[in-house]
């Protein structure tokens, strides 16, 4: 009896064993299983991705991708000799307009040198003149020496725009033109103009902007058919009376100001700006020389 429930026993022990042994089989079965179809996953992937490679790849062999290729090729070319060829008409062009710059400088200094020579020559001419009319006046009766002096008087005024010195410009309207200066102011310095107009009656005004040694700011100005003399505590504008289109204006500076502000104890250093304005009734330009000596 013994003997028969101790075979039961262990075939029953036998059985349990055996059949975790199946489920432990199982299990693994099924892990192999899993990964199995992950490597047949994972290889597909791979397949469809050296598809698509070969399948570009063969792009660049067949006659479209070579088309391509070469047009690219040929396109960076075109485009490289492109940029060369602006860069050269760039710079044939820049030299072109420094040449033709050059060219005028040449010709324009030699243009002022021309001027100048002319100058100095009518400037020797008139000394030569004035020298030989003093001499007369030695010579010639009370009534003749009057005509000689005022004779000599406007070739001596003539000589004062007989300069190398002497600016010219051109303007109309009454919106300023405004020349920059930097000239010093002594007791002897002068403002010396002459204006030709178009009429008669044509307004006009030149000013010149002096500073002190207060650090003030003055305008002097020069004015023709355009008002009365007008006084103000930064300029000092006098009435000229023109009785033909040329106006001639000679004088100290010095002078002026204290014509205009003379209690004042400032006194002028350097001039600083010159001041063009024309008429705004008559358009037409009007002409400006100056110098200040």
């Amino acid at each position: 009896m013994k003997k028969i429930i101790c075979f039961i026993i262990f075939v029953f022990i036998i059985d349990v064993s055996f059949s975790q042994q199946k489920d432990t089989i199982r299990k693994i079965d099924t892990i192999f299983i899993k990964m199995a179809s992950q490597n047949e996953d994972i290889s597909k992937n791979y397949a469809e991705i050296l598809e698509k490679t070969n399948s570009q790849l063969s792009l660049w062999s067949n006659p479209y991708g070579i088309l391509i290729a070469t047009l690219g090729v040929l396109f960076a070319i075109f485009a490289i000799i492109g940029v060369f060829i602006i860069y050269r008409q760039s710079k044939e062009y820049k030299d072109l307009i420094k040449k033709s710059l050059d060219d005028h400088k040449v010709a324009l200094d030699k243009l002022i040198s021309e001027k100048n020579s002319q100058l100095r020559n009518y400037e020797i001419s008139l000394d030569k003149s004035i020298t030989d009319y003093k001499q007369k006046l030695e010579t010639v009766g009370e009534e003749q020496k009057q005509q000689i002096k005022s004779f000599i008087s406007n070739l001596e005024e003539q000589k004062i725009f007989v300069d190398t010195q002497i600016h010219t410009y051109r303007h109309s309207g009454w919106e300023f033109k405004d020349i920059n200066e930097n000239f010093p102011i002594t007791s002897n310095t002068s403002f010396f103009a002459r204006i030709l107009l178009n009429s008669i009656n044509q307004a006009f005004v030149i000013y010149i902007q002096i500073k002190t040694n207060d650090g003030k700011q003055i305008w002097l100005g020069f004015s023709g058919n355009n008002g009365n003399t007008t006084v103000t505590t930064n300029e000092y504008t006098q009435k000229i009376d023109n009785e033909s289109n040329e106006v001639v204006i000679n004088e100290n500076i010095l002078s002026v100001f204290k014509k205009g502000y003379p209690t004042s104890q400032s006194i002028p250093v350097q001039v600083i700006t010159v001041r063009l304005r024309a008429s705004n009734v008559d358009p037409k330009e009007i002409i400006f020389f100056y110098k200040i000596n």
